[in-house]
């Protein structure tokens, strides 16, 4: 790999889409790597990423902007007023066109490539100066063609932290680009996991239905089948509003000792890799981060359409068999996939009816939750399961390889 010789700061613009938290921990990741390979660290700007902000508290962004990606003047004049030479666009298509009309070389990491259709040529910054899209297990020849039609487009891996547990040295992580981690208490036993983490990334992206009904259905079912295989601490991560997490405090068994509330991707990352277990809605940066580090996973039941692919990419790479699927009278995820070839929204209509037939049906629901996840968790103590068969798949050096396109965007000089 290269390295800047420059003596001035790159001066970088970042967005990620506000629909979950996994463009957040890319955009972490991708800094990471980007800061290895930039001997005077990079100025970073954040513009919009809302839901993202909490998650990269600990990122190193320098200022933050309120702007629509669709803001084109207003996003110039934010180029012209910092500098700013180069951009990472995280499925923010608007926000990367909106940089190349302003002159600034947009990367455009795609993290879900896997989920387009023709429809969605439009939207697709494929002119961007790099269109990094991540590797697929599985792909189809529709959604193949439609990011094979980008100007420079380039395969990378997944992108994850770039140092994980198995190259740490006798000393620890060698690299600034680390992600701290935390020595684990002996070897992980997730079958009867002494510690666990509850991830269900961010709950209240724009769009979506009711987002209490999730959290009010899964975390009580998933805290009491903890308890029942005998789990001693748990740390549900997520943004839960205090009244949400008041509600679900009030329903936690007893001797069980939780924690609720997010973490940042630096605190998130080292939390995994000192769990037993971890038990998350199946988005694929957290499944990936999960499987660079090792961790024992069970994909708890999808809460959009892109999850469901999500959690058997998980399930056929890893070997597990810890993938739990919403009851049948919730939604059944044939039938969603089925939907799908009407268009997105016809597919997550049948997710949005079904989770509205969850809020009639709590109780039930919870105790059927509790039992299969009480069989997930002891699955997942299994001897059979290679839990790193997801990121080696896929590959773990996505984060560089962007940093990379990053710094060819802007050329030798970065001037």
């Amino acid at each position: 790999m290269n390295t800047r010789s420059v003596g001035r700061p790159l001066v970088l613009a970042v967005a990620g889409v506000s629909f979950g938290w996994g463009s957040a921990g890319k955009i972490d990741s991708v800094l990471r790597a980007l800061r290895a390979l930039c001997p005077v660290p990079p100025r970073v700007v954040g513009l919009s990423t809302d839901l993202g902000r909490p998650l990269l508290a600990g990122s190193g962004i320098d200022r933050w902007y309120e702007v629509k990606g669709t803001d084109t003047a207003r996003i110039a004049e934010i180029v012209r007023a910092e500098g700013i030479r180069a951009g990472l666009c995280v499925l923010d298509g608007p926000t990367a066109k909106s940089l190349e009309t302003a002159g600034v070389p947009a990367v455009f990491l795609d993290s879900l490539p896997f989920l387009w259709s023709e429809g969605d040529l439009a939207w697709l910054p494929l002119e961007a100066a790099a269109y990094c899209a991540q590797r697929s297990p599985r792909m189809g020849e529709e959604s193949r063609a439609v990011v094979e039609s980008a100007k420079r487009l380039r395969w990378v891996d997944a992108v994850v932290p770039p140092i994980g547990p198995a190259e740490r040295t006798a000393d620890g992580p060698s690299q600034a680009a680390a992600v701290r981690t935390a020595e684990r208490e002996g070897t992980r036993t997730p079958g009867r996991p002494r510690k666990a983490l509850v991830s269900l990334g961010w709950m209240q992206a724009p769009g979506l239905p009711e987002w209490r009904t999730y959290p009010r259905a899964v975390i009580p079912a998933v805290l009491r089948a903890l308890a029942d295989c005998e789990a001693a601490a748990v740390r549900v991560a997520g943004n839960l509003t205090p009244d949400m997490i008041d509600e679900l405090a009030a329903q936690v068994p007893e001797g069980l000792a939780v924690e609720f509330g997010p973490l940042v991707h630096d605190d998130f990352v080292a939390t995994m890799d000192r769990s037993d277990l971890l038990l998350t809605s199946p988005g694929l940066t957290t499944l990936l981060e999960a499987s660079t580090y090792g961790v024992p996973t069970v994909t708890l039941p999808p809460q959009n359409v892109s999850q469901i692919f999500n959690a058997r990419f998980h399930q056929e790479a890893t070997g597990s068999d810890t993938r739990l699927a919403w009851p049948v009278h919730v939604f059944d995820e044939e039938a969603v996939i089925e939907a799908r070839r009407q268009g997105e929204a016809a597919a997550h209509a049948v997710v949005h009816g079904g989770m509205a037939q969850a809020s009639r049906l709590l109780a039930p629901l919870q105790d059927e939750l509790r039992s299969r996840v009480v069989i997930a968790v002891r699955r997942a103590g299994g001897a059979d399961v290679d839990w790193r068969g997801l990121a080696t798949a896929m590959g773990k050096e996505g984060a560089a390889q962007v940093a990379e396109e990053i710094l060819a965007a802007v050329g030798p000089s970065g001037e």
